[in-house]
């Protein structure tokens, strides 16, 4: 059920998807894709995909970052710049395509849409939030994902959908032209990033150093 402007409404077998933001504003320049309504497959498919171009916290330099995330068949398959790596080539709108491996499986995710879009607020460092990017949830989607033979090319086909239903979204910016780009993580940065360490308790001691939203 969802609560809204004093109304309650209730749903029975509906898909649904909801996140929060993690952080206390989104990146410079980002974008976003989510579906869990697929022709095609069988069972419980979803998959959430973003990148944006992101602030190092007292750097005052900027990195891409980007993640695609399935889960079918009751398994999660995790893509990120720790594990492997992510390409994308975004349009301003209209066009998203993600490419991405890790040390088993390739996926690949293609969004069009021809909807105009609904320009939303999004939370903003410089304006807080403000109309900051569009929307669309009309947008067709086909995601693909293999698992990866010993030589790195696709082997088996594990996944070959398509969605008419596709949450599509673009933010940020400046924004001219189509963004092309990859990221990935050094093995050391990745050995690192895979160490058991408490967060909770390292931010409990020095609490300003805690991110806004964690």
């Amino acid at each position: 059920w969802i609560q809204w402007d004093g109304e309650l409404f209730e749903f029975e077998n509906a898909p649904s998807y909801s996140e929060k933001n993690w952080g206390g504003a989104f990146p410079n320049k980002w974008f976003w894709a989510q579906c869990n309504v697929f022709q095609g497959g069988e069972g419980e498919i979803a998959v959430t995909a973003a990148g944006g171009l992101r602030e190092l916290p007292g750097l005052n330099s900027y990195e891409n970052a980007a993640l695609i995330g399935v889960h079918c068949g009751g398994k999660f398959y995790e893509f990120v710049p720790w594990n492997g790596v992510v390409n994308w080539e975004i349009a301003p709108w209209g066009y998203w395509h993600m490419n991405a491996e890790n040390g088993s499986y390739k996926v690949e995710l293609e969004g069009t849409t021809k909807d105009p879009g609904t320009t939303l607020r999004a939370p903003t460092l410089e304006a807080g939030l403000a109309p900051a990017c569009k929307d669309t949830c009309f947008g067709d989607l086909r995601l693909q994902m293999w698992e990866k033979r010993y030589n790195g090319s696709k082997g088996k086909v594990i996944l070959d959908v398509t969605s008419n239903m596709a949450a599509l979204e673009t933010g940020g910016g400046p924004w001219y032209t189509t963004w092309k780009a990859k990221t990935s993580s050094p093995e050391i940065i990745n050995q690192a990033l895979n160490l058991p360490i408490d967060v909770d308790g390292i931010l409990g001691c020095v609490p300003f150093l805690k991110p806004p939203g964690l």
